[in-house]
């Protein structure tokens, strides 16, 4: 600890993680999923969810075939095995949940 009572920062996420994603690290994951959303279904009306929004729900509706294809897409861009890791899938219940999650567990480019 610092004079100032400020120590190191500790790891706050699961195991692995190391720490809290920055607001601007969850924003940047959530426009990238919206904009895979938007893809996978051809719905551009997806690029503009608020981040509360359920996948589930009635204003994405994923199916199983496009779950999916969203975690695989997650997984060759983020190298974050969702399904792997989450085995509730708790974190795809809305779109900030997903995102939080991605971010958490994300590998940076040139560690994979």
């Amino acid at each position: 600890m610092t004079a100032s009572g400020a120590g190191t920062p500790q790891e706050t996420g699961p195991p692995g993680c190391s720490g809290m994603p920055s607001s601007a690290g969850i924003a940047s994951v959530t426009d990238d999923l919206r904009t895979i959303l938007a893809a996978l279904t051809g719905r551009d009306e997806l690029l503009h969810i608020p981040p509360g929004t359920p996948l589930f729900g009635e204003a994405v509706a994923l199916d199983s075939l496009t779950g999916t294809l969203l975690l695989r897409e997650i997984q060759r861009r983020y190298a974050v095995d969702v399904a792997g890791e989450d085995l509730n899938l708790d974190s795809l219940a809305t779109l900030a949940t997903l995102a939080s999650y991605v971010a958490n567990r994300a590998t940076p480019p040139g560690r994979r």
